[in-house]
């Protein structure tokens, strides 16, 4: 007789890639004529964007840009900057497996350095790195029985995976006029503009991903005297992107690149208004969460069960966490003042003691300030947050974000004292290889009826799964669990068991 279950289909996405890929790009930069000669750096700064991204079925590919620069100190003490546009690309290939995937990439600037060739040549490098991960639409099928057969014996299990389930996206720019505050001079000369974007708020609604956030634009500027000022402006957006189905249940986790970036003040001798156009790139993923139920194992107590197996992996994300650290460090460099800060997140480094993974995140804080002397300088100071989490044995898990919020840099008489928090989502995953029954063909024991016991007695010598007797002797964990009055689905070594047949 044929065993027959009641199928359910699982659809979820599927990460058929998943890579990290770091990248230095470099750029020589020529001194306009109209500039004196380059004495020394004091400032490096770049704005990422993406420009394209591609996914076919067998390969991913990213590409952009970085908006790089340096401010330099001239001979005759004057403040210019440089900038270069340099171009960088990743491509990853993959068996091929479906037709249809879709492609999330998460690209990051890990640094900008700059060096003097000559005084009239600035070799500008910078460090990028992309994590692009694929995804495919999979369908599993979990088997299962409403009410079974009382001969029949049933060991189930119920699996809550929690796996991407839907993605999407959206393209938005924010175009604004940002006034200068009172109290503070006016712009001569932008010297550099850099943008920090971070979601404070995010769910489903219906088939929306809906979204809220802030975009902080910082610009440094040099005022009419030739002093440096700085200032944040923050301008917030709420946008949604339209998916494909409904999902209220989903959890929603947004990312938000910029494609493009352009600021400049209103006027060219003086203005107290900057003009900026951001375009943003929102990938937004809902993580859902479905309570799988499938038959490990199965067997008759007065009959042949041969049972059919099939198998299937899962990768699943086990726990998303967020942490909040506050990154500090310290100089003994003497400073009048603090110009300007501005913070990077450096390549992470991941140890794994026992069942605990060390997580070191180092950052790179270009700091200006004038010396003692009332000279203008730059520093990098490089904190280290050092986070730790609980891993399973079989798990492993990824940085998905590292937000910094607003620098606390300050000059006092023992140097410089820096100050930064700093958000951290960190997803851990496993792939889970699950082996089910689907069905079976039940066939007569030539075991006689007569010659079976009604009671056996049985002695453990070591611990032993209620399952696994139950299914040797051919009879029910229910029983078994009854007359021992056992709570537990395992028993200890040197128990002696009244087995009912």
């Amino acid at each position: 007789m044929e065993l027959v279950f009641q199928e359910q289909k699982l659809q979820f996405l599927s990460r058929i890639l998943c890579d990290t890929v770091s990248q230095e790009q470099t750029a020589d930069v020529i001194i306009p004529d109209s500039v004196s000669d380059a004495e020394r750096v004091v400032d490096t700064f770049g704005t990422l964007l993406i420009r394209a991204e591609e996914c076919s079925g067998d390969s991913a590919a990213v590409s952009g840009t970085v908006q790089a620069g340096a401010l330099l100190v001239s001979e005759d003490g004057s403040v210019q900057r440089i900038e270069a546009e340099i171009p960088f690309s990743v491509r990853r290939d993959f068996p091929k497996q479906t037709e249809e995937c879709f492609l999330q990439s998460n690209c990051a600037l890990r640094s900008v350095d700059a060096r003097l060739l000559n005084s009239r040549k600035v070799l500008l490098r910078i460090c990028v790195s992309c994590t692009i991960t694929v995804y495919a639409p999979q369908v599993c099928t979990a088997y299962d029985i409403s009410e079974p057969a009382q001969n029949l014996q049933i060991k189930r299990s119920v699996l809550p995976l929690r796996t991407p389930a839907q993605l999407g996206e959206k393209s938005f720019a924010l175009n604004e006029v940002l006034e200068v505050p009172n109290g503070k001079p006016e712009i001569v000369r932008l010297l550099k503009c850099l943008y920090r974007t971070e979601i404070e708020e995010q769910r489903m609604v219906g088939s929306k991903a809906v979204f809220k956030g802030n975009l902080t634009v910082h610009a440094l500027y040099a005022c009419e005297d030739d002093t440096l000022c700085a200032n944040d402006w923050s301008i917030p957006f709420s946008q949604y992107a339209e998916l494909e189905r409904e999902l209220d249940e989903g959890d929603l986790r947004t990312e938000l690149t910029l494609t493009g970036a352009e600021a400049e003040p209103d006027s060219q001798f003086g203005s107290r208004r900057l003009i900026v156009s951001v375009n943003l790139l929102a990938q937004c993923t809902v993580f859902n969460v479905q309570n799988v139920c499938v038959i490990e194992d199965a067997f008759c107590t007065d009959a042949e069960l041969t049972p059919t197996w099939e198998e299937w992996s899962v990768t699943g994300i086990l726990d998303q966490q967020e942490f909040r650290e506050t990154a500090t460090a310290e100089s003994d460099q003497q400073a009048q003042r603090i110009v300007d800060a501005w913070i990077l997140p450096d390549e992470t480094g991941m140890q794994r003691v026992d069942d605990q993974m060390q997580i070191d995140l180092p950052l790179s804080c270009s700091v200006l300030y004038y010396d003692a002397e009332g000279s203008l300088q730059g520093k990098t100071m490089r904190p280290t947050v050092r986070l730790q989490t609980q891993l399973a044995e079989n798990a492993q898990c990824s940085v998905v974000q590292v937000n910094g919020g607003e620098i606390f840099c300050s000059a006092g008489s023992g140097g410089i004292s820096l100050r930064v928090p700093v958000k951290v989502e960190i997803d851990s995953y496993a792939e889970h290889r699950i082996r089910v029954v689907s069905g079976g063909e039940i066939a007569p024991t030539e075991e006689a009826a007569q010659r079976r016991p009604a009671v056996l007695l049985r002695l453990t010598d070591r611990e032993e799964n209620v399952w696994d007797i139950a299914k040797s002797c051919r009879t029910s964990m229910q029983l078994i669990a009854a007359a021992n009055e056992l709570s537990g689905s395992s028993v200890p070594a040197g128990t002696l068991l009244l087995i009912p047949m």
